[in-house]
């Protein structure tokens, strides 16, 4: 089953854009009735862009062929034939896709064999089936052509097809001519490239145009390479048609760049604007189960869960009662210790015991009732007995009255105080920092009651530090995990110095009275052995998450104007939140990312994209491109010229070429314009005639012109291209200048 189009009948959401599956066209184009033109004289249009080829009649509203400009030529193996596919064909299969080529390098037709093939491809289309081709030839070519091109293709149209003749023309200036104006600024908004030219008197004033090399191809490459730099492991290849789509169906063109970019910091803003793309998945067949039957296994988890708790429980008991019995067992080995001799009883202690003497008897009984008694009072869930202060009777008894094994106890009698004494100064030492902390809160509190804001903004002083200390160490413990990061390469050379300085040691040992180096007898020397380690680092990690925990909480109860979007906590909440709506932003209000979903897993969530890679036309510089924007350069043109002329151009700024339907183009021109150009200057601003497709204005353009006499005086014969050469061309109003 298709998951597309099981999307297509299930969503109402207006924020999801689906990827069409297979560009290819499912049936053939049908030829034109060529002979239904018999006795009707028209040319021959066509549009030859370096992404679109428009080809028709000039008696024809649109034109009949309108195909992306690629080709494909292989031999299909199965078959064992040579085929040739021509636009969204070559997206037929696999093998197909991997052929593809273009007559174009940029925006230059430098490949005339393809441009062979798609000539006879629109012939056959047109349902051409004359010997020669009998109707005069329009064709577009981009602002000065190279001479070489226009020979090129000249040299086909009259050696191959013997062609009557053949104009050309830029295909913005055969757009603007549909506007009636005799005055105005051409912008074309190409594949490869955007011009601006100046129109005075109705004529191209090519000297003064410009052009800027950034276009449609572009800014399709960009919208790939930033999806494939934001999903990286997205599970489909995104195929540059693909990405083609995605510009033109998603991207529109903000009218404050700076302005609307600020706002998306707001995830909710960024969530709103976001566009999913959907591409086609093929959904796996799964079963799936019952409420029923998932009830029924959350309550056999949950039995299971129960169960395993039984059993623990039982098996802590039954090790509890083990030494229980145990104990008593060696309770009433010690209670008979008065019948017996102490050479017989000890013997009868090795006999039945592990222990060799009385006196480890009793320490483990001491020691294991302790234990007992312990886990008992817990199971209880009562408190903890106080722990008894222990006797050492050896420890001050003189050595001489003492036998040989008592000596060896009291030696173990030492230090066995010396641990109770250490654990006496430990218990003294916490009460005292409990007294000092509650000092400390005192004061703190005195401080607060009368000094609140200077409280705060000291409470707060702390927390940026211990905040700085804890992402200094995050970025530290990051570094360390590249080895070839400057940390990871300072801690290979301590560890090295301090290898080689053991090593030294160790093979030359120091002679009395050598003079020591004193390493050590500074804290910070110790610090080496820091950076190797690392142990102190995540216990100082502990106590700055501690100390920082202690501080926003104070903060939060007492300083009404600390919140928790304040706390380190809140500010990654607030990070995670804007980075979770730049990915997967868009999702329906209370809803989450499922990974496991494969429908998911093949969206794109497109938000901020949307308006960076429009921009690129008016900041080319964001992208590496060495030239200025399309409004600052259409400024740049229109402040060229003198203040009636300006005037005039002012009155008719058109907008053409494929990229001319992405949204809010108009007033962003507008809005980059006016600062520019005179204060309050009229400034008119249009896009096609009748509200039609800009990208379809050349080539009606060309074929409304084709009708008229001047079309007719710049027409290149046969004749004259045998006696002139392909280079030669006719001078005209919506050409380029002759050589």
């Amino acid at each position: 089953m298709n998951g597309s189009e099981d999307n297509h009948a299930s969503s109402s959401r207006t924020n999801i854009v689906y990827i069409p599956e297979g560009g290819y066209e499912a049936e053939p184009q049908p030829a034109f009735d060529y002979h239904s033109l018999d006795g009707q004289d028209p040319s021959l249009c066509i549009d030859i862009g370096s992404h679109s080829w428009r080809a028709g009649f000039s008696s024809m509203s649109t034109p009949y062929i309108d195909r992306p400009n690629i080709i494909a030529r292989y031999k299909e193996r199965k078959l064992g034939k040579n085929l040739m596919l021509f636009g969204r064909d070559t997206e037929v299969d696999a093998n197909s896709r991997s052929n593809v080529r273009s007559m174009f390098d940029g925006d230059l037709l430098i490949h005339s064999d393809l441009l062979e093939c798609a000539l006879d491809f629109t012939f056959c289309t047109l349902g051409i089936d004359s010997p020669k081709i009998e109707q005069p030839i329009v064709m577009t070519e981009r602002p000065a052509n190279p001479l070489f091109s226009r020979a090129m293709t000249s040299e086909l149209l009259f050696e191959l097809y013997n062609a009557p003749s053949v104009t050309f023309g830029i295909d913005s200036l055969f757009a603007f001519s549909r506007q009636k104006h005799q005055d105005g600024l051409a912008i074309s908004l190409g594949h490869q490239a955007s011009t601006v030219i100046p129109i005075l008197n109705g004529r191209g004033i090519m000297s003064r145009a410009k052009r800027i090399p950034w276009g449609g191809a572009h800014a399709s490459e960009l919208m790939l390479k930033l999806a494939q730099l934001k999903y990286p492991s997205f599970p489909l290849k995104v195929t540059p048609s693909q990405a083609t789509f995605m510009f033109r169906e998603t991207c529109y063109f903000a009218t404050d760049y700076d302005e609307e970019l600020s706002s998306l910091a707001n995830p909710a803003k960024l969530s709103e604007m976001t566009k999913v793309v959907q591409f086609p998945f093929t959904a796996p067949e799964v079963n799936e189960k019952t409420e029923a039957e998932l009830a029924a296994q959350a309550e056999k988890r949950k039995e299971q869960g129960k169960r395993l708790q039984e059993m623990q429980a039982k098996q802590r008991a039954q090790k509890l009662a083990a030494k229980v019995a145990e104990l008593e067992e060696y309770k009433l080995l010690q209670s008979e210790r008065p019948q017996f001799r102490k050479a017989d009883f000890i013997s009868r202690l090795k006999d039945m015991t592990p222990f060799e003497t009385e006196l480890e008897l009793d320490n483990w009984i001491k020691k294991t009732d302790l234990e007992v008694r312990k886990k008992q009072r817990k199971d209880l869930g009562m408190e903890e007995e106080p722990e008894e202060e222990p006797v050492f009777p050896l420890v001050d008894k003189p050595d001489s009255e003492l036998t040989e094994e008592e000596i060896k106890e009291k030696r173990k009698q030492r230090l066995m105080k010396a641990g109770w004494d250490a654990r006496v100064r430990a218990r003294e030492e916490k009460r005292k920092e409990r007294a000092r902390l509650e000092e400390e809160k005192r004061l703190e509190e005195e401080e607060r009651t009368t000094n609140l804001s200077g409280w705060s903004s000291r409470l707060k002083e702390e927390q940026e530090s211990v905040i700085a200390r804890i992402q200094e160490r995050k970025k530290r413990k990051a570094q360390l995990g590249d080895r070839k990061s400057a940390a990871s390469q300072n801690r290979m050379k301590n560890i090295a110095s301090l290898a080689a300085e053991e090593k030294t040691s160790n093979s030359k040992k120091r002679k009395k009275g050598e003079d020591d180096d004193g390493f050590g007898m500074d804290d910070s020397d110790w610090h080496v052995y820091r950076e190797i380690g690392g142990d102190e680092e995540s216990e100082a990690e502990e106590d700055d998450q501690i100390l920082l925990q202690s501080l926003e909480s104070r903060l939060l109860q007492y300083d009404p104007t600390f919140d928790e979007e304040q706390t380190l906590v809140g500010r990654a909440e607030a990070k995670n939140k804007l980075i979770n709506a730049f990915v997967r932003g868009g999702l329906p209000q209370g809803e989450k990312f499922d990974f496991e979903d494969i429908k998911l897993n093949h969206q794109l969530h497109l938000n901020v994209e949307r308006i960076r890679v429009p921009e690129t036309w008016f900041q080319p510089s964001m992208w590496g491109i060495d030239s200025a924007g399309l409004g600052e350069v259409a400024g740049w043109v229109l402040n060229g010229f003198e203040e009636e002329e300006r005037r005039r151009l002012m009155q008719c700024i058109f907008v053409t070429g494929g990229a001319a339907n992405i949204p809010n183009l108009l007033p962003r021109m507008r809005n980059t314009l006016t600062p520019i150009l005179p204060f309050r200057a009229p400034l008119k601003i249009v896009s096609s005639l009748d509200g039609g497709d800009p990208r379809l204005e050349a080539w009606k353009g060309m074929a409304e012109w084709s009708n008229t006499a001047e079309a007719k005086e710049a027409r290149v014969t046969k004749a004259e291209y045998e006696e002139y050469g392909g280079e030669w061309l006719k001078e005209h109003k919506w050409g380029n200048v002759p050589p």
